[in-house]
This record gives structure tokens, sequence and C-alpha cells, in this order.
């Protein structure tokens, strides 16, 4: 027999309204008159402020299942209904294969209650999504100022300016004592809260958030988010006594001003690339001196940008030397002559860039060869990670960034890079820690809030939203990064890679060729989706070039890729040896090659074409 809990919206003891619902909190009879009034003008309230505004998906998936149970049609609000209606998907959507209803659900609830624990603080409905289900509940909710609440503080807590009395939908008159209690948790609750809410995003993404960052921490895990009242990295500095700076990087530009043209011509190549140069600011913290002025101080690298002019224009030459110990790291002239006038001047200055600033480039190789100054070392022990996939090094990279954020928590690129290893906890099974996607993408939030403009950021949360299922969010976080620095192959790699994974090759082959073209010290991970995007396509002898660059080692995207060159050159060795390789490291995969691909942020029908390309169908 079906059970049956009435709710009713309630003010200063005045039911509004009836309606009979269901233990699983679908609507039987539908809201009509004041209380509807009420319900709709609070889902207004919402939708329009600044998190649901810049959260399309979220607002819609809200507006929806609030109009259907107001309507009387709760018991409608299904993953496949919402899925197909809400959200657009096709007729054959299946839940089981599909968690997008429930992924949304989860960041619905938590968008609402960082609502209401700012914005919304002083709503006077509430709405609520119980766990379990996708049905909205629905609680009038009262204001009391802080002069009547101050006798129901308990001793030696300070009044709160307001307190909210909320009244669940049905909750009888003897409950209103416990109502009151709860209420009186609400400031409390809100504090907690605030941290959750700081980290909103006045960009599309807003409306995503995390649980609060406190209420992760623990021996591993991630510090609290510092309060914007004291987030300048000048106060965090003074308070921790620690210099979180990233690498200086002088660019000097040699005294040519007895020669104008000659001195146009450096000029303008100068200026294209410290524009490129900028945008790595995760990594490098550009400086140019006016000619003639000595190099600033606490500079880690100079480029040193020379011209002499020869027929037809200028030949430049660029010197990198360390600061340090004075070392000349590299250098680079130009093959031809140059002009100020010259169409592909903006390309070779940014190429140039390119190959100085990228994550795997030549300016951190030096550092990686000759050691890192603090914090950055840090920054690229988590980097490296990548091009391990060592469960060692995830650890002392972990550990290395979360007691730097410790200890300035306004370091952005800490938190960055944070976000991306707590996914390989999920993903791979690194050191796994409680909720690490939470923790992910509470640190690329984070990140975000600290850096709005930075692209590795923007790069940060597209990977904590794509391994927690928001498809669409995630690709679109990864646009923004891409747009904010063109020149970063890594960006490219990763928005390539996942465009790959989601089958949508053609997409994502172009951006995996021009970062592999871009970076020589890469990841495996680049050439591996390379192939895959490759064979994807069908384009079988581009997808075994691409295999050539694997190599060896116990990379996880080497051995599927080793696996996948070995099918389609009839090597059955290898094939035997690499998926063995994988099953020892993984032994999951043997079992399970689907979830394990799945698990990995694979599409369903990715995964089960590499499953079936590589012989473990029916595993």
């Amino acid at each position: 027999m079906t059970q049956r809990r009435f709710c009713c919206i309630r003010t200063k003891g005045r039911k509004l309204n009836r309606t009979p619902m269901t233990d699983s909190g679908a609507g039987l009879e539908p809201l009509d008159g004041e209380p509807a009034a009420d319900i709709r003008a609070g889902l207004a309230r919402i939708l329009a402020s600044d998190a649901f505004r810049a959260a399309p998906q979220l607002s819609a998936f809200l507006a929806f299942i609030v109009e259907r149970a107001v309507a009387g049609r709760g018991a409608e609000l299904k993953g496949y209904t919402i899925a197909v209606e809400a959200f657009g998907r096709s007729t054959d959507f299946d839940p089981q294969s599909d968690p997008i209803v429930r992924v949304e659900a989860g960041r619905l609830r938590r968008a609402l209650a960082q609502y209401y624990a700012g914005d919304g603080i002083a709503d006077p409905v509430r709405i609520t999504i119980p766990v379990g289900a996708y049905v909205p509940a629905f609680e009038r909710v009262e204001v009391v100022p802080a002069r009547q609440s101050s006798s129901l503080q308990p001793s030696g807590e300070a009044p709160a300016g307001q307190l909210q009395q909320a009244t669940s939908l049905g909750s009888p008159p003897e409950d209103e004592g416990l109502e009151r209690r709860r209420a009186r948790r609400w400031p409390l609750v809100a504090g907690l809260a605030l941290c959750a809410a700081l980290l909103a995003l006045v960009a599309w993404h807003g409306g995503i958030v995390g649980r609060e960052p406190g209420a992760v921490v623990a021996t591993d895990q991630l510090p609290a988010a510092p309060s914007l009242a004291s987030s300048s990295p000048a106060a965090a500095v003074s308070m921790r006594g620690v210099q979180t700076e990233t690498l200086l990087l002088a660019v000097t530009v040699q005294d040519l001003r007895a020669n104008p043209a000659l001195s146009d011509d450096a000029r303008r190549f100068a200026t294209f690339l410290v524009d490129a140069l900028s945008r790595f600011d995760d990594l490098l913290t550009v400086k140019v001196p006016s000619p003639g002025q000595a190099v600033p101080g606490g500079a880690d690298y100079v480029f040193e940008l020379m011209a002499q002019p020869v027929p037809g224009g200028t030949e430049g030459f660029g010197r990198l030397r360390s600061v340090r110990d004075g070392r000349i790291v590299w250098s680079v002239s130009s093959g031809r002559p140059i002009n100020a006038d010259q169409s592909d001047l903006p390309d070779i200055a940014r190429r140039l860039a390119t190959r100085l600033a990228e994550p795997f480039g030549i300016i951190h190789a030096d550092v990686r060869q000759y050691g890192a100054p603090e914090p950055m070392r840090c920054v690229y022990e988590a980097i490296d990670v990548r091009r391990t996939m060592v469960t060692e090094a995830h650890l002392s990279a972990r550990r290395c960034l979360e007691d730097l954020v410790a200890r300035d928590p306004t370091f952005y690129p800490a938190w960055a890079q944070l976000a991306v290893l707590y996914t390989f906890e999920h993903s791979f099974g690194f050191n796994p820690l409680p909720e690490p996607l939470e923790r992910a993408l509470t640190a690329a939030l984070t990140a975000v809030r600290l850096a709005p403009s930075s692209a590795r950021a923007q790069q940060s949360l597209m990977a904590a939203l794509f391994k927690r299922g928001a498809i669409d969010e995630a690709i679109k976080a990864g646009l923004v990064s891409l747009a904010r620095n063109p020149y970063d192959p890594d960006i490219m790699a990763t928005l390539g890679a996942r465009y790959i994974q989601m089958n949508r090759p053609a997409e994502g082959l172009p951006l995996l060729e021009k970062a592999i073209a871009l970076s020589a010290g890469r990841p495996p991970s680049y050439d591996f989706f390379a192939l895959l995007g490759a064979h994807l396509l069908g384009a079988r002898q581009v997808s075994r070039a691409h295999g050539e660059f694997l190599g060896g080692g116990a990379n996880p995207f080497t051995l599927l890729g080793r696996a996948i060159r070995a099918v389609q050159t009839g090597n059955e060795e290898e094939r035997v040896q690499a998926i063995s390789a994988l099953c020892e490291l993984f032994p999951i995969f043997h079992a399970q090659p689907r979830l394990w691909l799945m698990r990995r942020g694979f599409g369903a029908e990715v995964a089960d074409r590499i499953v079936k390309d590589i012989g473990l169908a029916g595993h």
C-alpha cells in the first residue's frame, strides 16, 4: 500500500494549500491560486540570479520539474522524461548508460543550497530536490527580526541579523517547535556555505558548484578556500611567509633607436611575442624593461631579442639565458629576412612563444633539469604526473600542492593542477580519498575565481566537469580556455581528447595534430588520442603513424594505444602484451574493459568500439 504524506505551504500558522504527495514526492494534484503564484515567483527569483542565469541547463531542469509539480504531473518526473523533454536527448535515451539526469540533479541540489545560503537567504519560499527523486518540494520560510529571535539563541551564541523559520510543506502545528530549532541553525549553515557561495562564477558555468571546501578537509584533502576579505596575494604572503610566484621571464629588446626602421621591426615582433607568452600566466610572469634598462630583479630567465639589417629586411636573433647561473639555455635565429609588413610575422612570434612557454617547452624543460624554485616545483610535479602516470608521483604532487595552497590559498596555478590530480583519483584510482570529483570541481572553481581570465583555470574546469558527466559545459569551458590561450598545445590536446572520447573525432583530431606539432616533450596521451581519433575516422595509415610515437613504458594511454596499433598491424604478440600489462595495472580492465574505459571518460560508443577492436568483446 502506498503511503502518503500531506504537504502544504504555511505562513504564520495559516495553511495556503494542501497537496497530497506520494512518498516519492510525486504531486498528485495541481496547485493553483496563491501557492502556485508564490512558487512561481520563487522560481523566477532563482532563475534571475547570476548563478542560474549563467547556467542554462540547470535553469531548464529546475523550471521543467517545478512547472510539472505545480501542474500536478510530478509522477511524470522520471529520468527518461527529463532527459528527453528538458535536456533535448533523443527518444532512444538510455538512463542506465547516460547518467546526465543524475549528474545534473546533484548539481542542481548543490546550486539551490548555494543560492539559499547567499542571494536567496531571505526568499519566502524555498524549493528543494529531495535526494533519490526528481520531484521538487516547497516550503514557506519566515524571516524573523533579530530582536525577536534573540530569545531563541542558545546560550553564548551571537544573535544573527535574521533567522529563517522554514516550515515544511505538510509539517503539522505540533512540529513547529522542531522547525523553529532548525531555523536557528540556518545562520550557521549559511556561514559554512559561504565558501561555496564565493566560488560561484559570473560566467555560464556559475550554477555548478561542489561542496564547501571546508567540508572535505582531511590529512590529504583540500584545504579550505580563502575568504574574499583576505585574498590578496600580498596579504597571503605576509601571513604565511611563502613567496608564491610563477617563474619570472624578462624579455629584452636590443636598443635599436639609432635605426628607426630596424627598431620598428623588432618592436612589432616583440609585441606579438610578449602577448603570446603572457597567455601562459600559470607558468610565467612576463616583464619587458625599456631598451637600456636593467633586467628586473628576481628574474629567473631572460629572453634577449636582437636584430641586424640585411638585404630585404631584418635578421632576428633570440637567446634564452638563465639568470641564476648565466647559462645560455637556447638560441634561435630567423632563417630568412623578416620585416614589419610581413604577413606571417605574428605567427612566427607566436610559434616562438609556444616553444618557450608551453608546459613541456624549452623553459620548463630547463627548470626540470636544473631544479624548480618554490612554489613552481609543486606545479611541475603535477604536470609531470601526466607523463609518468605513476601513483607515487601523483601522491607526492598532491601533497606538495595541498601544502602550498594551505600556506597561500590565493595561488591559483596550484588549485588548477589540484583539480586535475583529483580527477586522477577517480579515473585511475591513484591514492583515492573520498569524493574526488567534488574536490576536483571545488579546486577548479577556486582557480577560476582567483584568476577569471586564466586559460589554465578554465582548462581545469573542463577536466572536472567532463569527469562529472557535464559534457556540454565541459566542452564550453574548453572552448573558453582555448580562446584565452590559442597557443597552448596542452589546451588543444585536452579539448581534442574530450571530443574524441565523445566520438567526435573530426573535431578532435585537428586539435591533437596541431598540439603534437607544437610540443616536442608532450605526454603519451597526445599521441594516443591522435591515434584513436584517426582510427575512429577510418584513417588507418594516419593512426598507425601516430602510434609510432607512443614508445614503451607503463602509461595506460601508451598501452591502450599499442593494443590498437597491434591490431592494425596484425601483431598479435604485441596486442597480448599490451593488454596483459593493462590488466596487471588495472585488474578490472580484463573483466570489465567497457566499464574501465567509461570511468576514464570514454563515451559508450567509443568504449564499445575499442573493446571490439582490441578483441575483448564479451568480457
